[in-house]
């Protein structure tokens, strides 16, 4: 927009004025008059020009607040990506922004936002596809672009697995887990007696294994400081092998609490597990937990999910240089509902998804 200040005005009206009176008294030729006219028009063009690049210079990345982000765990299991942008214009002379979202060579998202003068909150998904890994985002000002960001999206990446069971029942009864076209899973019943690779793994799971050979537990150190992730159900009855409190850092038991169906926990603090921006899940005000390995309250430390009694369900610790994930309940009728397999799935998923990004650096 052409805009004046008050001394150019001033200057523009006597630079006009003053031919015209030479030329109604005669002291100037007319042909030089229109010369003169021309020539002051276009000066005052010229002076009026700076305020066209300032009105436009002004409309900078001041003019606006704005929080973006994006739910990577989608890759994990779903076709399309979240997003969630909060974004208060502030700048009252700017009437819209709109903001593209492309990766290059294809624009996914066009959004003209108009300035409400209060903070909107817009949600969003872009597909998934295999070749995508970064997204631009650009915010602009009619064609002027006020800022640029990128958005790359972590690597869906198969993650090696070795789970070990007590049993062929339970492991049977955890197979569903598994059922993801990125894990390729080895199962084994575990034997004490026996010596196991761990190292061609990125993943460890140990489910409701009551003692652990000191050459297991010697080998799973070694795999931790490789950066190893374990996950570990808890049984019990584990107590006939504290050294793993030490050797570990298993937590301490304090009992089993809960007893029958008629009494039920809820799962309540899941920040562990939720969608980034996303609401809860109703998996999880579906599922019933019967019975629970009850911990120290020390062990509250490390909590990321936990029920209703404020115990953990789920555990997380640093070790050596790896993590060791610790879960207090089971999937067996008498410890939870058929809905808690759903929530099993979520978060295996989610340490899965830590694993993928921690590969990545």
């Amino acid at each position: 927009m052409m805009s004046f200040d008050h001394v150019e005005i001033l200057w523009c009206l006597i630079f006009i004025l003053v031919p015209i009176y030479l030329l109604k008294n005669n002291l100037i030729s007319k042909s030089y008059f229109y010369i003169q006219f021309i020539s002051i028009i276009l000066l005052c063009l010229f002076l009026a020009k700076p305020h066209i690049n300032q009105s436009s210079e002004s409309f900078d990345e001041s003019s606006f607040l704005y929080d973006l982000n994006f739910n990577d765990y989608d890759i994990m299991n779903a076709d399309s990506l979240a997003y969630q942008l909060k974004i208060d214009i502030k700048n009252p002379e700017v009437d819209n922004i709109n903001m593209l979202i492309s990766n290059g060579s294809t624009i996914y998202e066009t959004l003209n936002i108009i300035n409400i003068d209060s903070t909107q909150i817009i949600n969003g998904s872009l597909p998934l596809n295999n070749s995508d890994s970064l997204f631009q985002i650009s915010f602009l000002h009619r064609s002027n672009v006020i800022t640029s960001l990128y958005h790359s999206i972590p690597e869906k990446k198969n993650i090696k697995i070795g789970s070990f069971f007590p049993n062929q029942s339970i492991l049977e009864n955890h197979s569903f887990l598994f059922n993801k076209d990125f894990i390729t899973n080895e199962n084994f019943i575990y034997d004490e007696f026996q010596k196991y690779n761990f190292q061609d793994k990125e993943i460890i799971i140990l489910n409701d294994i009551d003692n652990l050979s000191n050459q297991s537990v010697v080998d799973l150190q070694k795999f931790l400081l490789n950066n190893g992730f374990i996950i570990v159900f808890l049984s019990s009855s584990f107590g006939n092998n504290k050294d793993l409190i030490y050797s570990l850092d298993y937590p301490d038991i304090k009992a089993v609490r809960g007893s029958s169906r008629n009494q039920f926990f809820t799962i309540e603090n899941i920040n562990f597990v939720n969608k980034d921006f996303l609401g809860i899940d109703e998996i999880f005000t579906k599922s019933k937990i019967y019975r629970y390995v009850q911990l120290e309250n020390d062990e509250n430390l490390f909590s990321k999910i936990s029920f209703s009694t404020d115990d953990p369900l789920l555990l997380e610790k640093e070790v050596l240089n790896g993590k060791i994930f610790f879960i207090t309940t089971k999937i067996n009728s008498d410890w939870s509902n058929a809905d808690f397999k759903s929530v099993l799935s979520d978060i295996l998923d989610r340490i899965l998804f830590q694993k993928m990004i921690s590969n990545a650096f």
